[in-house]
């Protein structure tokens, strides 16, 4: 018996049972579609935690002077930039007197550049952000705290005071979406240069990027070396390194977790080819017989029984990438995450799916194969 021929009497027991065997392969093809969602889920779902994680500020080193008396300077963040090499922000605070109309208050004003002010990203109640560039060219344009404008009883779009200085009330802030060293909403959030000729050169917290050769800790600690022996500045330093590997560690276990039962799936599946294939060969007994008496050796017989598990495999494979292409789009969409289906991805599930359905077939081949003719040919 030729190899073709192997194939092709398969895939006619295969279509001799046309509602068994697409459930055969729906089962399969289930299996291959969860596994394949679960890793592309997966992947996507670890990228925008870890930049929702760094969106949060979890890959910075916030240093603050350790005695309330020293003062941190514009020059020690340059000179932590320098050593450093990487991205060193400034967070200057100043105490204000703040007039609007008939209505007094005292509060802290915040001052950052423009990427420090995106990676606090401030949530508007009302009203907008300024524009970048008049943030970066330190014009009066601020945000300003909902319940310091509930005292002040300012709106957005209007001007008040501060400290003398006239200052434009572009957005109302409800929260930061990062931990700040003050409470955003009982402060003013206002460009860098509009804050440093009210500080004299100091700043009250320097902010450290974390590049991805590093570790918070390591930078944290090289941070307070270096203040140290460059000015005798004691530090303190607050990292989120133990929260990020936390999240890490409950991310990484979650999706280990979905991806035993997406692999549980296809077991199930490669369990249904097993089934039907010892239910054929009870079926199929005669003609095992006849083929016995012309002749085919146990070889061909077992391989016969192997092609029509590779069919329900390679089918159901097929299908359940198909499959797992549109559930992977679907769930992306409705949980908004941007998946990307890599096709080593795709190739590993695929092959997996024909070795399970291979497996699957072994022991229905070497029953068939090892049946013996007379008991074969005989009635039940």
């Amino acid at each position: 018996m030729r190899r073709f021929e192997f194939w092709k009497l398969g895939l006619q027991n295969v279509i001799a049972s046309a509602m068994r065997s697409g459930l055969t392969i729906l089962g399969m093809s289930i299996g291959v579609a969860a596994i394949l969602a679960v890793l592309t889920l997966g992947d996507a779902g670890q990228v925008q935690v870890r930049d929702e994680m760094e969106r949060l500020g979890i890959n910075r080193v916030q240093v603050t002077a350790a005695d309330e008396n020293a003062l941190l300077r514009i020059s020690d963040s340059q000179f932590l930039q320098a050593q450093l090499h990487t991205t060193v922000d400034e967070i200057r605070m100043v105490e204000c007197d703040l007039h609007s109309g008939r209505h007094r208050a005292k509060a802290v004003m915040l001052g950052c550049d423009w990427d420090t002010l995106i990676q606090m990203a401030p949530v508007l109640a009302a009203g907008s952000y300024p524009v970048s560039t008049d943030w970066i060219n330190g014009l009066p344009n601020v945000l300003v705290g909902q319940t310091l404008a509930e005292k002040l009883h300012l709106t957005e779009g209007q001007w008040f005071s501060a400290n003398g200085k006239l200052l434009f009330c572009k957005g109302i802030v409800n929260h930061s979406q990062q931990a700040t060293a003050v409470d955003v909403t009982q402060a003013i959030i206002a460009p860098s240069d509009l804050v440093s000729p009210l500080v004299a050169g100091t700043v009250q917290q320097i902010s450290i990027h974390v590049p991805s050769t590093s570790t918070p800790d390591a930078i944290a600690q090289k941070a307070s070396m270096l203040l140290s022996e460059e000015r005798s500045l004691l530090v303190n330093t607050m990292t989120m390194q133990v929260q990020m590997e936390a999240a890490d560690s409950i991310l990484y276990t979650f999706v280990e977790v979905l991806r035993w039962v997406a692999f549980i799936c296809m077991l199930v599946g490669g369990i249904g080819v097993a089934n039907i294939l010892l239910v054929s060969v009870r079926e199929r007994r005669r003609e095992i017989g006849v083929m016995q008496a012309l002749g085919a050796t146990e070889a061909q017989i077992c391989g016969l029984f192997l092609c029509e598990a590779l069919i329900y495999a390679i089918t159901g494979g097929i299908l359940g990438l198909l499959g797992g292409g549109v559930l992977v789009a679907v769930a992306g969409k409705s949980i908004d995450l941007i998946p990307v289906i890599k096709a080593g991805d795709c190739t590993l599930v695929f092959l997996s799916a024909v070795l399970l359905g291979l497996l699957a077939g072994v022991a229905p081949a070497l029953s068939a194969s090892r049946m013996k003719p007379v008991d074969a040919l005989k009635d039940d």
